[in-house]
């Protein structure tokens, strides 16, 4: 019923108006009167679920492509000819890439996430992309210059993936293939080749890599900041298994200390901390070892570095209360004494 023809049932039972002058306050109304509102349609959420169910299925369907075309490697590679080789790898890269690119183009974060991953493949296949256009169609059969030239490409496609999408995993793709370059160009892979300038490229590099992350020149800062801060400790680590071990592993455990203070001194450089207490860690024991030889002193070490650790844990995590200002005094009004 109208909501107007409620309220003159309502006035006529109370006596306030005539049954005559609601019947005509009704003839008004149907003649003259605004129509009802409509009602409002219910809002339709976005599809949420369907999303998360298409990124799943697109990583399923990721894992399935990369196994069959594991198998098909494996049991006919060596019966297929240099084109059909490349024209398999190509199509394989192409497909992945192109899933990529067309995920990345959505606004979901699913999407967004999925985008990524696939990317990340991308990165992955144009690296075995490049062997086979090296080694089978191009004949290059050196095993430094194939090293080279595929880890020169990873770190191309890699650059090209960071340069248009600037996220976590595009980035960390960039830092691995430029780390594989150094090791291509610095050391490669050879066991009798000394690991000491591998080691200190490698250290090298991550230094530098946190160095612009704490300038805010990488995106997401933080993962540059741990990233790198991961591969300097990698790399100190792997320069101490060669010569000058006391040395090294002294510049280590000043390296680890000097992410820790930064860590805790400035709050956008707190990712350090993970590198820095890792590489505490794994320092410390090994330099007390080499200095005693005694391994009572060098878990006593180890001990020692724990206990540093937890205790810093609980000043970083205790709840520290901001400091209130003194209150001024008001001020005097015009014209009245100054006070003692």
């Amino acid at each position: 019923m109208h909501s107007v023809d409620i309220s003159l049932d309502r006035w006529v039972e109370q006596g306030l108006i005539t049954p005559e002058q609601a019947a005509e306050v009704r003839r008004y109304e149907a003649e003259h009167g605004a129509p009802e509102p409509a009602t409002p349609q219910p809002v339709t959420p976005p599809p949420r679920a369907l999303a998360v169910v298409g990124e799943i299925v697109g990583y399923l369907g990721a894992v399935l492509a990369v196994s069959g075309a594991a198998f098909v490697v494996g049991r006919t590679w060596q019966d297929l000819g240099d084109v059909a080789r490349l024209a398999l790898v190509l199509t394989l890269t192409a497909v992945v890439a192109a899933g990529g690119i067309l995920a990345a183009r959505a606004a979901q974060p699913s999407a967004q996430r999925l985008a990524s991953v696939l990317l990340l493949a991308t990165v992955a296949l144009s690296g075995w992309l490049s062997w086979v256009v090296a080694h089978d169609v191009a004949g290059l059969t050196g095993d430094d210059a194939l090293a080279r030239w595929v880890t020169g490409t990873l770190a191309v496609v890699a650059a090209t993936v960071y340069a248009l999408r600037r996220r976590a995993l595009a980035q960390l793709a960039l830092l691995a293939s430029l780390a594989a370059v150094l090791t291509a160009v610095v050391s490669p892979w050879d066991d009798s080749v000394d690991s000491t300038w591998m080691g200190v490229a490698w250290a090298t590099l991550g230094v530098a890599w946190a160095a612009l992350g704490a300038a805010r020149l990488l995106g997401p800062p933080s993962i540059a900041l741990a990233a790198g801060g991961l591969l300097a400790v990698l790399g100190m680590q792997t320069a101490a298994a060669g010569d000058g071990r006391i040395i090294i592993l002294a510049a280590a455990v000043a390296l680890a200390v000097a992410m820790i203070a930064l860590a805790v001194g400035t709050a956008r450089l707190m990712p350090l901390i993970v590198p820095g207490g890792i590489g505490l860690l794994v320092a410390v024991p090994r330099l007390i070892s080499e200095l005693v030889g005694d391994a009572v002193a060098t878990w006593v070490a180890v001990m020692a570095t724990g206990l540093v650790l937890v205790a810093l844990a609980v000043w970083l995590v205790r709840e520290r209360r901001p400091e209130t200002p003194p209150a001024e005094p008001p001020e005097a009004p015009a014209g009245a004494p100054p006070g003692p």
